[in-house]
Parts: structure tokens; C-alpha cells; sequence
């Protein structure tokens, strides 16, 4: 095994390092106490992970970040830091940075994190067939269902879209991370005897073939993982988890399809970071628009600005004196598709059946089939919006 630098001011803190790495896998821990050191070090000997310490600056850390991700992409980096902002956490996932971890946090979650990103080198230094990220390269590809309003049916889209999918023949993983508060399992009727939180406790040994194992399968051939059961299990699903999670689940799927919380944090800036596309969902009403255009906006001014996000409008048939087209151009996104109101909705919900299965016939699954065909197939070839 090879080098793991601790960059930081406060002695102990590296002490602490020190303490909780070395002698796993034969690492070895050197204390560095300047960015000067750091330059210097890298130049002579590239470590396998480089840890920055909450005493250097945000400003300076992320700059240190870029510097390593252009010269040095093979080394893995983890930040501790005071800054937790949204901007700080979207700027550290773009330079690659495996984990930030907020410097309030309890030493045990700080040192849990080390030993995991270690576990990752070691793996990664044991199978050179893996590419940077310490995954193989995949063709699959990862939607997210996103909105940051609740009450716009994102669980039902995403529920319903991931089961047409499966139904249409592709291979497609579920993945609820609603991590304190998620619907999935109510809506397609699963038990939540595997869970995210479940597969988070054996982290240090997981790789795709045992991630396999918490995954529940649906009767449509979806396999779904699962949000905890207990909202503060919650905590223990760090944002660098859900990125190696969301990596190792590419391997196994032709489709990932992620149902995220009513929010804009962390968790879900993972989701979206992983994501090929981003479905936003709105309803015809001026606080879901305003909402909706808000947050999309907040995603181009983090970096997503490369037609990433597509809109999709729920309930669009709803008689509030807008329409469609009027909300198209209020929130500057393309309308991919638009799912009628139906009281055959909350039926299928309440009874565990995704509408598709439920009343395949009627207008709402309908639209819900086309926007997973237009999922399926290449986007590129399709032309027009899904009405």
C-alpha cells in the first residue's frame, strides 16, 4: 500500500489520521502542515489519497482540490471542512473530490469515511482494469427524477416510469433516496427487508455483486433499493457513499433511476452529479413554476448548463387558466412530458400498484409509458414533446 498525506495546522487533528489509518493494508500516513508542502510532496511521490484538514481555508482547499484533479487525477481526496454550503459541496463533486465531510461531524463518521476511501485505493490498486473512479467503464445510464417542491407526484413519476421500463425489457434499478422519508416500497407494495442503510453498514467490503444482494425485486422485474426505514439511519449514508453506490449500481443496470427528496442538499447534488439527464416535475400552479424555475436555475449557475435537465409537466391537463406552453417558457426547459390528472392515481397508490400495471389503458399511464420510451431510446432520435 502506498502514501496517505494529511494536510492541516492542528497537529492532533493528523494524529487523529494517523491513528485511525495506519497499519490498514500497510498505509502509511505523512503530516504535511502547508500547501507549500503539499506542491512539494506531490512532485516527489504521489499519494494514493490526500486528506485536507478543516484548518485550511475553504477557498484555498478547493483550490488545492483543482490543482490535484489537473495534475494528479489518480489520487483520491477527502475534505474536511467548516464550509458545507450547497456551492462549496457542487465545486468539490465537480473537481472529484470522493467525500467532504463537515467538520462537526463525529470523529467516528470522519474516520469511517478514511478506512472506506483506503478500502477503495486498495481495491482500485488490485484491479488495474478499473477506470479512474475505481468502476469499470458502463453504457448504462442514470436519470433523476427531481423536484424541490413535494406534493407534484416525483415518487409516482419516478415509480411509474422505472416500471415501464423494466416492462419494456430493459435491466433497471430503482433507487429511493427520499433517504428519511421514502415512498417507493408503499407504492410498489415491498417490504423493506433490504435496505440503502443495510448495504451502507458493509461498506467497507461492497462491491457490485454484493450491492446486488439489497436490491428487492419487483414483480415487473425492477429491482429497487430501498430507503432506510428509520429517518436518522439516514446519517450514516454519506455523499460520498451514494456516489461509490451509484457507481457500482451503473454495472448492474441499463437504467438507474433515481427518486430523490423534496430538498436541494447534498444528497441530492450526489444524485444529480451522477445523472445522465435530470427529469424536473412541476404542476400547473405559480409555486411549483416558480419553484421549478428557481431550482433550475440554481443547477445552471452550479454547472449544469449543458442540457442536462428536461421538464416534465404533472397533472397538465389541471383548468387554472395556464397551459403548457406558457409554462414551458417561464421555466426555460424542455417539456418532455406531460401526465393528465387521474383519480386512478392515487388508487394505484394506495393500493401498491404502479398505474402502468394498474390501468395500462388509461391517459395517465399512457403518458407514463411514452416518457419511459422516450428514456429508453436515444434522446437524440426523438423528436417533439410526449403528450
Amino acid at each position: 500500500m502506498g502514501l496517505i498525506v494529511a494536510i492541516d495546522m492542528d497537529a492532533g487533528f493528523c494524529r487523529r489520521v494517523r491513528a485511525a489509518l495506519e497499519g490498514i493494508a500497510d498505509a502509511r500516513v505523512e503530516e504535511l502542515r502547508t500547501l507549500a508542502d503539499v506542491s512539494a510532496l506531490i512532485e516527489l511521490r504521489e499519494p494514493d489519497i490526500l486528506l485536507i484538514g478543516p484548518s485550511i481555508e475553504a477557498v484555498q482547499a478547493l483550490d488545492l482540490c483543482e490543482s490535484v484533479a489537473r495534475t494528479h487525477p489518480s489520487v483520491t481526496v477527502v475534505l474536511v471542512s467548516a464550509d458545507a454550503s450547497t456551492d462549496m459541496l457542487r465545486r468539490a463533486m465537480r473537481l472529484g473530490v470522493r467525500d467532504v465531510i463537515p467538520v462537526d461531524k463525529p470523529w467516528a463518521e470522519v474516520s469511517e469515511t478514511l478506512i472506506a476511501a483506503l478500502a477503495e485505493v486498495v481495491d482500485r490498486t488490485q484491479h488495474p482494469e478499473l477506470d479512474g473512479s475505481g468502476k469499470p467503464s458502463t453504457t448504462s445510464r442514470v436519470v433523476t427524477v427531481f423536484s424541490t417542491k413535494g406534493g407534484v407526484g416525483k415518487s409516482i413519476i419516478a415509480c411509474n416510469v422505472a416500471t415501464a421500463l423494466a416492462q419494456a425489457g430493459a435491466n433497471v434499478i430503482l433507487v429511493d433516496l427520499d433517504l428519511q422519508f421514502g415512498d417507493t416500497g408503499i407504492m410498489l407494495d415491498l417490504k423493506p427487508d433490504r435496505t440503502i442503510f443495510d448495504a451502507v453498514q458493509n461498506y467497507d467490503r461492497l462491491d457490485a455483486d454484493m450491492l446486488r444482494g439489497y436490491l428487492v425485486p419487483h414483480k415487473s422485474g425492477l429491482q429497487v433499493l430501498l430507503a432506510p426505514i428509520h429517518p436518522e439511519d439516514a446519517d450514516a449514508i454519506t455523499v460520498g457513499r451514494i456516489g461509490a453506490i451509484l457507481g457500482m449500481l451503473r454495472e448492474l443496470a441499463d437504467f438507474v433511476v433515481i427518486d430523490t427528496a423534496a430538498a436541494f442538499d447534498e444528497v441530492v447534488l450526489a444524485a444529480i452529479d451522477a445523472s445522465d439527464t435530470v427529469y424536473a416535475v412541476a404542476t400547473m400552479d405559480v409555486a411549483s413554476i416558480k419553484n421549478t424555475r428557481v431550482s433550475l436555475q440554481k443547477l445552471g449557475q452550479l454547472g449544469y448548463d449543458d442540457g442536462c435537465t428536461r421538464l416534465v409537466l404533472n397533472r397538465a391537463d389541471s383548468k387554472v387558466w395556464l397551459d403548457a406552453a406558457e409554462v414551458e417558457r417561464s421555466i426555460s426547459a424542455e417539456l418532455v412530458g406531460k401526465v393528465p390528472s387521474d383519480r386512478l392515481v392515487p388508487r394505484s397508490v394506495n393500493r401498491g400498484v404502479p398505474v402502468v400495471i394498474d390501468s395500462p389503458r388509461s391517459a395517465v399511464a399512457k403518458s407514463l409509458v411514452e416518457l419511459a420510451e422516450r428514456i429508453r431510446t436515444s434522446e437524440s432520435e426523438v423528436t417533439g414533446s410526449v403528450t
